[in-house]
Formats: structure tokens, C-alpha cells, sequence
């Protein structure tokens, strides 16, 4: 599990979309900082993915630094805190933190992730999503 978490940290910091997808599901649900709800088959998160690369044209990495993994038999739930990191076209980079949950199956010999949910705390008071809290 920690290998294709892996192997998605490399093809992200890479921008390889077609390595992103490599253990994505088909008919994968995924519950993403944007709306909509909810974002439906391999299609729509790959379209997920290539808006989250281009919004930082430089660099970008993503690890889940303290990852929580539990595997029973072709089932596994992973979660953590996500590290998002880009570099923007003046040298800056932005750095975030959110939730995620990822379930994966394995099907065929081959772990693909058939559901995740990233989501970002609020402020019940404002409303106001917090992307700029740190661990």
C-alpha cells in the first residue's frame, strides 16, 4: 500500500497523469476539495488531477507524512494528513495540509483505489474553509 502511495508522490512531483491513474479505479468515487459532491469515474479525477498540476506551474509534491494503513484481506483504508506543495510562476510556493481517506481493492492482482475523501476544516463560525492550518 505504502508503495502505491509511492508511486502516486512520484507521478505527482513528475505530472504524469497517466501514471496518476495507474491504480485509480474506473468507476472510483471521490469526494475532492472542490465542488461538486462528488466526482464520478476515472475521467472526472483525472480531470482533477491535471487542474491541481497546472494551477502550480512549477514543482509540485504530495506525501501523507504519518500514513495510517489497515488491510484485511482485498480491502484497505488508508489515511493521514495530506502535505500538498506548489511552486508558482514567481518562485513562490504554496504549502497546504488537508484530510484524506482513500479505500482501495484489489482486483485482478492489482490495488486500485475505488473511493477517497480530501476535505479541508471550516470555520463554523464564517464558514470560511481553513487551507492555511498546519499539523
Amino acid at each position: 500500500m505504502r508503495a502505491v502511495h509511492q508511486h502516486w508522490f512520484e507521478r505527482t512531483a513528475a505530472k504524469d497523469l497517466d501514471g496518476l491513474m495507474a491504480h485509480i479505479a474506473e468507476d472510483i468515487v471521490s469526494y475532492e476539495h472542490d465542488a461538486p459532491l462528488q466526482y464520478i469515474g476515472r475521467d472526472q479525477v483525472r480531470e482533477v488531477c491535471r487542474a491541481g498540476a497546472d494551477s502550480a506551474p512549477g514543482g509540485v509534491t504530495w506525501d501523507v507524512p504519518e500514513m495510517k494503513v489497515l488491510i484485511r484481506d482485498d480491502l484497505a483504508v488508508v489515511w493521514g494528513l495530506n502535505h500538498m506543495t506548489g511552486e508558482m510562476d514567481d518562485g513562490t510556493t504554496g504549502s497546504t495540509w488537508s484530510r484524506g481517506t482513500r479505500v482501495l481493492q484489489r482486483r485482478g492482482g492489482e490495488w486500485q483505489m475505488i473511493h477517497q475523501h480530501v476535505s479541508y476544516p471550516y470555520d463554523p463560525e464564517t464558514g470560511e474553509t481553513k487551507t492555511d492550518l498546519r499539523p
